[in-house]
């Protein structure tokens, strides 16, 4: 990842266009003596073609009234990890985005299943037995070093409290969001593009479209600001002073 050069204090530009110029998130600038807080993820920005592709399948698929839905100005993304920190060194964020960006410049990524998780999102899934499948799992499993010592105590907490809740106490899915700071993890891991998100439809639920096939090419690894239902609030960037 290149460390372009700015001034001392942090700044806000846009950030990407859509496959016809339109922004559709802000990038946020980490100076040099800035940590990171909050609640984030190391995420896959996807090209032009991805991001528009994305947008026309979230309204096909998800319903009027659903609490959420993917629409231009939202970033569609796969999320490789995502947990609270605190004070996380920008070094330390450098150093995984760029091993994680070696690992994935190049990768093509195929999507294809769609699937109905937990209380009502809807997942545009990866496809299991592609060879991307098997890259993706090891990046993701590299990508968890973001939680190593770093988890906000208080955040986590929340977290873990969320997690039993929503799990029915599930000893595992608590152990690894108490762990990592998110129970969909190592072997839980289902990398995907999420299209929204409607509480009216039950896990496991038939949509009226199974699969949409697609191939996403990685245009870069990023860390972002998260908001509900795990929407892309900003990017952020690490700037040099």
């Amino acid at each position: 990842m290149s460390v372009p050069k700015a001034g001392a204090t942090a700044g806000t530009r846009d950030s990407l266009r859509d496959g016809r110029g339109r922004s559709i998130t802000s990038e946020v600038s980490v100076a040099d003596d800035g940590g990171v807080s909050g609640f984030v993820g190391l995420v896959l920005v996807p090209d032009a073609a991805t991001i528009a592709a994305a947008y026309r399948l979230a309204r096909s698929v998800i319903a009027d009234g659903a609490e959420s839905m993917l629409v231009r100005g939202s970033l569609p993304h796969v999320t490789l990890t995502q947990c609270a920190l605190r004070d996380a060194p920008r070094s330390r964020l450098i150093a995984l985005i760029d091993r994680l960006e070696e690992r994935l410049s190049t990768a093509r990524i195929p999507l294809g299943p769609l699937t109905v998780f937990g209380g009502g999102f809807v997942f545009w899934c990866v496809e299991p037995g592609s060879p991307a499948r098997g890259v993706l799992q090891a990046a993701h499993q590299d990508a968890l070093a973001l939680a190593a010592g770093l988890l906000d105590p208080a955040a986590n907490a929340a977290i873990v409290e969320g997690t039993a809740k929503l799990t029915g106490d599930d000893p595992v899915l608590v152990a690894l969001a108490r762990r990592y700071g998110y129970a969909f993890v190592g072997e839980r891991y289902l990398p995907h593009v999420t299209l929204g998100y409607d509480s009216r439809l039950a896990a496991g639920a038939t949509l009226a479209e199974p699969a949409r096939v697609h191939e996403m090419r990685v245009e870069r690894v990023a860390l972002a600001r998260l908001g509900r239902y795990g929407v892309v609030q900003s990017l952020i960037s690490f700037f040099a002073g």
